[in-house]
C-alpha cells in the first residue's frame, strides 16, 4: 500500500502545554513539490531552497507544522526563520518548537504569557544505550542500571529526549549552551516527568513542567518553564 501523501496530518492534539501539530516526512529520494510547500511564506522557501535534501525535508516539514499549529492563536503572514541557535522565531507573544526524524515533524505553540515551551521527538528503534554514559548524570545512570535490561533503554531515551526539550524551553532564559549534566530527570507513570536543574551558572529558580507521550514508533516531551516568583521578583 502506499504510504501517507507528504507534509499531510500525522498529528494534531491540544495538550495541557500547547497545541501540537505533526506531518508526515517524505523519502528524500523525492523531490519537493511546490504544492507541498504552498503555506510558507516566500522567505521560508527561498531559505528551504540553500538546503540539502535530507536537511531541507525536515526544515520544510517543521514550518509547516509549526505554522498550522499555530493557526488557531495567530493567523499572521510572518515568516518563520531560525535563531542563531535554530529556535524557530515566533510572532510576539507566542512560544513553540519543532522536532522531527526521518518520517516525522512536529510542533507545538502556546501563548508565552503561560512559559517557554520546548518538545524533543525521538524514535523507540533502534536501541542505543551506548548513549547512556554520555547524555545522563552518574545518578541517573545508577537509576537506569537497577532496572530490569528490558526497562532501561526506555529510561535512558525517556531521559534524554526530556533533556533536549528542557533545553529548548530554557533555552531564552538563559541564551547559553546547556550540558546534559545540567540537569537531574526522574521518569514517572502516566507520563509524568521530574526535572531538578542544576545549572553552572546558576540561572533560576524555575517553574518547570514536563510530560512525555508514546507516538506510535515515537516518544515525545514536552516541557513548558516560566521564572518561578522569587526570580520574577528581582
Amino acid at each position: 500500500m502506499p504510504g501517507p501523501t507528504p507534509f499531510s496530518t500525522a498529528i494534531r492534539r491540544a495538550l495541557p502545554f500547547g497545541l501540537l501539530y505533526g506531518v508526515h516526512l517524505p523519502s528524500v529520494e523525492l523531490p519537493i513539490e511546490d504544492s507541498w510547500t504552498a503555506s510558507l511564506h516566500p522567505k521560508e522557501k527561498s531559505y528551504a531552497e540553500d538546503l540539502k535534501a535530507h536537511k531541507k525535508i525536515s526544515w520544510v516539514g517543521g514550518r509547516v507544522a509549526i505554522r498550522t499549529a499555530m493557526g488557531p492563536l495567530d493567523n499572521s503572514r510572518e515568516a518563520i526563520l531560525s535563531g542563531p541557535y535554530g529556535a524557530p522565531i515566533l510572532p510576539k507573544g507566542l512560544t513553540g518548537s519543532i522536532s522531527h526524524k526521518k518520517t516525522l515533524a512536529v510542533a507545538m505553540v502556546a501563548r508565552s504569557q503561560h512559559g517557554t515551551i520546548g518538545i524533543d521527538l525521538e524514535e523507540l528503534t533502534p536501541e542505543r544505550p551506548g548513549i547512556a554514559e554520555r547524555v545522563l548524570t552518574d545518578e541517573e545512570l545508577v537509576a537506569v542500571k537497577t532496572l530490569p535490561p528490558e526497562r532501561q533503554w526506555t529510561s535512558i531515551l525517556l531521559r534524554f529526549a526530556m533533556k533536549e526539550a528542557f533545553y529548548k524551553a530554557l533555552f531564552p532564559h538563559v541564551t547559553r549552551y546547556v550540558g546534559f549534566d545540567e540537569a537531574v530527570v526522574d521518569p514517572g507513570l502516566n507520563g509524568d516527568m521530574v526535572i531538578r536543574p542544576n545549572l553552572k551558572d546558576g540561572e533560576g529558580p524555575f517553574e518547570i513542567e514536563a510530560r512525555y507521550y508514546w507516538l506510535a514508533e515515537h516518544v515525545l516531551c514536552a516541557v513548558r518553564l516560566r521564572p518561578a516568583p522569587a526570580a520574577r521578583d528581582r
